[in-house]
């Protein structure tokens, strides 16, 4: 057996599940799932979604069951997930369900929006204000490793986390209102300087440029990574952009994603605003290799 690390692994099902190959998927589920119990909350719902996807759905409660047992939950928009389809009718899916809800209901009521950040030694250049994907937190080392070098660049940084829970240490963005309204929070307490990019990943990427481009914060720039976006959304800001926006979108092209960053930074360039569009072959949903490494030529085209 090879033995992946986490982001490996993931990778790897989520490859198997895009090619329609499940059984493959949960054949490395079983392989290796055991050797990672820290994300435990993330492999019983993959494993569920699998077992419905083979045409197994009393593996599937099974593995729902067992997340529920041991304590975990999930939103309620993860739950109506197509894969889950198969569970629909059944009695037991809908305890399971009422139970999570309940859950997801106590932590909500709890949860808080949180700032982490960096300084350099010596004045900053300015302040990259980045915000993590669905199921994200600022406290994972993995979120930190793609923004935190810029401090080396002599940044300040900022992690943002949402107040809006997903499952037990996740956190996303769904309410793009309750969202902007806390980055907005977050750029007031920062003292944000003049030179400040809003930056993120997936849905956090989406919600960067959604500010930006609406004009609802004092803040022109973005760095977008594999935005999670749709352009019917983005495109009617445009007439109204300020004109000293400026843009900057990395995504792959097998990101499902692609075509609606392409679109709407085309659109950007037509409306006679500044973006840059950086396109990697072969890569999906997720950061570049190396990401951090081209970081001061990206925040660089940003601030000329």
């Amino acid at each position: 057996m090879v033995s992946l690390d986490f982001k490996a692994f993931r990778e790897a099902v989520f490859r198997l599940y895009n090619q329609g190959a499940f059984r493959e998927a949960l054949a490395l589920m079983d392989e290796q799932a055991g050797r990672f119990p820290q994300e435990g909350c993330d492999l019983y719902y993959w494993r569920a979604c699998l077992a419905c996807r083979v045409g197994d759905p009393a593996a599937g409660l099974a593995w729902l069951q067992e997340a529920s047992d041991r304590g975990d939950w999930y939103h309620e928009s993860v739950l109506q997930d197509p894969d889950l389809a198969p569970l629909s009718e059944s009695d037991q899916f809908a305890a399971v369900r009422a139970a999570f809800q309940e859950r997801y209901a106590v932590a909500q009521a709890k949860a808080q929006p949180l700032l982490k950040a960096w300084s350099p030694a010596g004045e900053a250049r300015g302040l990259l204000l980045a915000l993590h994907g669905a199921g994200g937190n600022i406290e994972s080392e993995e979120e930190s490793d793609h923004w935190r070098p810029a401090v080396a660049l002599g940044w300040r940084v900022a992690l943002a986390q949402s107040s809006q829970v997903w499952a037990p240490g996740k956190y996303f963005w769904r309410d793009r209102e309750v969202g902007i309204t806390e980055v907005g929070g977050h750029v007031a307490a920062l003292q944000a300087p003049e030179t400040t990019v809003l930056a993120g990943f997936s849905q956090g990427a989406g919600l960067a440029m959604h500010a930006v481009l609406g004009g609802t914060l004092a803040v022109d720039r973005f760095l977008a990574v594999a935005p999670a976006i749709r352009p019917e959304a983005l495109l009617p800001l445009l007439a109204a952009c300020r004109r000293e926006v400026r843009g900057y979108i990395v995504i792959g092209e097998q990101d499902r994603y692609c075509p609606a960053a392409v679109a709407v930074a085309n659109a950007m360039k037509q409306a006679g605003l500044a973006c840059e569009l950086e396109l990697h072959p072969g890569l999906g949903h997720d950061f570049p290799a190396g990401f951090p490494t081209a970081l001061e030529r990206r925040l660089a085209h940003l601030t000329r």
